[in-house]
């Protein structure tokens, strides 16, 4: 029988094109499947392995192309709908993602991994109820992976506030695996919204110890330090973090806030124009930046960047607060404005529906500067109402409308009220 030429020169392209994929040499895996696709444009495995390559170059349209051409050659092959699947959920198209886990699904009902990531599509589409069935099945099908599901199940108990059920889900990838550093990073996470920052903290540690350069686990237990008022911590955590991540805004922006803090006003000002140069059309740090011109007494300065940070979002409720404050409390009566710091106070209240105790004790120092201390009076009661015992802020407000009711308008020297 005579041998088909054009066959196995394919097939060696093929065989060649693998071994340079397992080898890390991309370039050379797609020159070979390129060359066998040019002499056998019939063969899915080929635009299979080459899209495989593709996405080790993060030539996404490329591999998304080639997995189009594998499934219409091979409609029946689960794993190149599963691969398309994947790769649809890295470019958050979720709804296709699911349409191709369901394909899947249909021709091979018992791969549990794609109920996985069915379960994470639908997280996303925040479709909860069909992400937890989809959770459920894989847990209960695929033991290999069940760290991987707890962990995602967890994250989605986390958003939906869900504290109790998350912490469980983390608490058993920890006690089947306590060198996971994931699961200990979660646990931060789920504490510190949660409220707990001492555990927080803890937990951050333990996922540090596990794995030292993971860089939000560091920032994490930052914000923790940041809570508690340890700011020589915060700072060293940061300093970890910018050097793992030197473009990471946030940790500028809480190293800045923890520097003005101590009184380093000219390292938190190298910190907030870095965030600001990093991150030009972000609110925050210019809102920063403006804190840390208040605390200046560069009460101008502080305007300016309120203003810059409206510019990026005029629906932004806390600039429109820190705006009024400055308008209604700051000693230079050149500044201060207290018709606009009564329009903006009231703009933070209304967008954050009245429910905020900062945004009303702004309100009640706004009306305070157009001299009607009667309605200063009546917002700064409804502020202490809604304080849940913090006593230091009970006392700070109390001292205000202790002057709203000696008939005198709020001064403050010392920062914005954030």
């Amino acid at each position: 029988m005579p041998r088909d030429r054009k066959t196995e020169d394919a097939q060696d392209l093929f065989t060649r094109g693998h071994k340079a994929f397992n080898a890390g040499e991309w370039r050379e895996a797609i020159e070979c499947f390129s060359r066998a696709i040019n002499l056998r444009p019939d063969v899915a495995l080929a635009y299979r392995f080459r899209a495989y390559a593709y996405l080790e170059l993060a030539d996404r349209v490329r591999a998304l192309n080639d997995l189009d051409h594998a499934i219409r050659l091979k409609p029946d092959d689960p794993q190149s709908y599963a691969d398309r699947a994947a790769e649809l959920y890295a470019q958050k198209s979720f709804d296709l993602a699911i349409a191709d886990c369901d394909r899947v699904l249909k021709i091979d009902p018992g791969r549990a991994p794609m109920y996985g990531l069915r379960g994470r599509a639908h997280a996303e589409r925040g479709d909860t109820e069909s992400a937890l069935r989809d959770y459920a099945t894989a847990i209960a099908n695929d033991p290999e992976n069940l760290p991987r599901y707890l962990l995602w199940r967890a994250q989605l108990h986390l958003d939906c506030e869900d504290f109790t059920k998350a912490e469980a889900d983390v608490s058993a990838v920890i006690v089947a695996d306590p060198g996971n550093a994931e699961a200990h990073f979660t646990r931060g996470t789920i504490r510190q919204q949660d409220g707990d920052h001492v555990g927080a903290a803890e937990a951050y540690t333990a996922a540090l110890a596990i794995k030292p350069d993971h860089p939000f686990a560091l920032l994490g237990r930052a914000h923790c330090h940041f809570v508690r008022k340890d700011f020589p911590a915060v700072i060293a955590d940061c300093d970890r973090v910018l050097t793992l991540m030197p473009g990471l805004v946030k940790a500028y922006e809480l190293r800045g806030t923890a520097r003005k803090s101590l009184g380093n006003f000219e390292g938190a000002l190298a910190d907030f124009n870095e965030a600001i140069k990093l991150a030009p059309s972000s609110v925050m740090p210019y809102n920063y930046r403006a804190g840390l011109h208040y605390a200046r007494q560069n009460y101008g300065g502080a305007v300016r960047d309120h203003m810059e940070a409206l510019k990026r979002d005029p629906r932004h409720a806390g600039t429109f607060n820190q705006l009024a404050w400055v308008w209604s409390t700051c000693p230079d009566p050149d500044v201060r404005n207290g018709q606009r710091a009564r329009e903006c106070a009231t703009r933070a209240c209304e967008l954050t529906e009245w429910s905020e105790a900062g945004f009303l004790d702004t309100l009640a120092a706004a009306y305070a500067e157009c001299g009607e201390f009667d309605d200063a009076v009546k917002w700064q009661e409804k502020a202490m109402e809604l304080l849940d015992g913090d006593l230091e802020k009970e006392a700070d407000y109390q001292t205000r409308l202790d002057q709203y009711h000696l008939r005198k308008p709020a001064r403050v020297t010392g920062g914005t009220n954030m």
